[in-house]
């Protein structure tokens, strides 16, 4: 199903949430390899004895990521959609694209990129306590369709038993993926054409599109309908004028902040109901895809028979999940494997070397542009998804890390660079996130230079006000540098901030955005 639920962050960037106090009148071709196939056997009580407590397990994981980072439920609910739609649901969405390979995997795709962090980040949390007390027995596809459950819990839908034995896949590969996955754009043929070909049907279509109760999606997804519908030169006309006007002030045809983002569920944007279903009768569906369910006559009447009714999608909802959950799973050696470890799950961290210099310097065009005494030399590599929490991570770290001696007491790594009340020299440096494809070097998960260099000054800017302005020295981003430095040891560190730190913290900002009163959700 459509599932696009954004990138977020923390750190700069505004997300705009468009609550709408509405009066209702009432209340690519597919992979077709599973669709025939008879799913392999499961079962609720397939780790009765083997790990009886591995729901409460992943339960403790999962509530604790919601209270923290409440952007986990739509994360980890489209990771698992994203896994089952392409290879089945064997967490090959997990298995990150091995240094030196040529073949990138599922998770290095176009269409995944805007996967979030939370998500995997629940999941190699729930696999790491998991292993702990039941050791090779749990799969992290298994672990991954239970926490998608508990996410559609919390947020406030229905509770189902989620049936399990499937094994994780061996095989991820990204040119699998772009036509296994719907699309903001995608019509109610193409949709209906992709979901059969996982054994699913119209209503199971409608249903699981359901899950577009919670979650948002970035302006690229649905600019076309503001401005440009189907190369008109006009907005989409399925579109109530109050939610164009509202997103044309979000979203401008050009120019625009490439992190906005609007919500799935104008009214309701928090809370996983079937209010998705009402709005799009009341043309207030976000993507074409989803308010092309209420225009086409062969799904419309499912539309309003749920939106009618909170009981009858919860219910239709569990049956879906569980129908979906069975698509393409794999069993026994052969097919599959139970990964004991997630080294394949990618490290997505912001990164830091440190080095404790005596002197260092930084040189462009011929001309030194900034030098510092004794003191840390930093080389900052950023990560395409790194956020505010990671900047605070590096931060503290960086300046509270006791790499001097202490000279009045004669120890030895007792001391910071601020006790010393000694300088800072920090250095973005890409390569930091290259590896090797053969013998060329490569940075596609690095991120790109147009994110990176209002991050990095923000960075900069973060230390500065943490530490003294005056203290704090920089290089020149994007520049060809030629770096000095004298070793004082030697002495060098690597810093990545910890994947399971990341807390998402929703503000309320206020805007007139209509005549109502509405407001805006900003993540700061």
């Amino acid at each position: 199903m459509p599932v696009l639920f954004p990138s977020f962050s923390s750190f700069c960037f505004l997300i705009i949430i468009l609550l709408l106090t509405i009066t209702n009148s009432s209340n690519c071709l597919p992979i077709k390899a599973n669709a025939t196939r008879r799913p392999r056997q499961l079962s609720v009580n397939y780790y009765a004895k083997s790990c009886p407590q591995v729901e409460q397990l992943i339960g403790s994981i999962t509530s604790q990521q919601f209270k923290e980072a409440p952007v986990s439920a739509p994360a980890t609910i489209r990771l698992f959609f994203h896994d089952c739609f392409v290879e089945g649901c064997d967490a090959s969405i997990l298995i990150a694209t091995k240094p030196g390979n040529k073949v990138l995997a599922e998770q290095d795709a176009e269409d995944n990129k805007d996967l979030r962090r939370e998500g995997f980040d629940t999941i190699t949390r729930a696999k790491t306590l998991v292993e702990s007390k039941c050791p090779g027995i749990v799969s992290c596809a298994d672990i991954l369709a239970i926490a998608a459950r508990d996410f559609v819990h919390l947020a406030g839908g229905p509770y189902y038993q989620v049936k399990k034995g499937r094994w994780d896949g061996k095989i991820s590969m990204a040119s699998r993926v772009p036509y296994n996955l719907p699309h903001a754009n995608s019509t109610v043929d193409q949709l209906i054409k992709l979901f059969g070909s996982k054994g699913l049907t119209i209503d199971d279509m409608v249903v699981l599109s359901g899950a577009h109760t919670i979650g948002f999606a970035h302006c690229k997804h649905f600019l076309n309908r503001l401005y440009d519908y189907k190369s008109t030169k006009q907005p989409d006309p399925a579109i109530d004028p109050r939610l164009l006007k509202a997103l044309k002030m979000s979203c401008p045809h050009v120019g625009g902040n490439t992190d906005i983002v609007a919500p799935f569920d104008v009214t309701t944007p928090f809370s996983f109901d079937h209010a998705y279903y009402t709005n799009l009768q009341s043309k207030l569906g976000l993507l074409a895809s989803d308010q092309g369910l209420f225009l086409d006559p062969r799904t419309k009447p499912m539309v309003q028979s749920l939106g009618q009714d909170k009981a009858k999608f919860f219910q239709a909802f569990s049956a879906a999940m569980d129908k979906m959950g069975s698509i393409g799973v794999k069993r026994g050696r052969r097919h599959g494997e139970k990964r004991k470890k997630h080294r394949n799950l990618q490290i997505r961290a912001m990164r830091a070397v440190v080095q404790r210099v005596t002197s260092a310097s930084v040189e462009v065009d011929g001309r030194i542009v900034s030098e510092i005494g004794p003191g840390l030399l930093v080389l900052v590599g950023l990560h395409d998804s790194d956020t505010e929490s990671d900047a605070d991570y590096i931060c503290r770290k960086v300046l509270n890390m006791r790499l001097f001696p202490n000279e009045s007491t004669g120890r030895g790594w007792d001391q910071s660079v601020m006790q010393r009340n000694y300088e800072v020299l920090l250095v973005s440096q890409f390569t930091l996130y290259g590896f090797l494809k053969g013998n060329k070097p490569d940075f596609h998960v690095a991120m790109p230079p147009q994110k990176a260099k209002p991050f990095y000054e923000s960075v900069v800017d973060k230390f500065r006000k943490a530490y003294k302005p005056d203290a704090i020295k920089d290089g020149v981003f994007g520049a060809m540098m030629k770096v000095s430095l004298v070793n004082d040891g030697p002495v060098t560190m690597q810093l990545d901030s910890p994947q399971a730190s990341k807390v998402a913290k929703l503000s309320i900002l206020k805007q007139d955005l209509f005549r109502n009163t509405t407001e805006a959700a900003e993540e700061s």
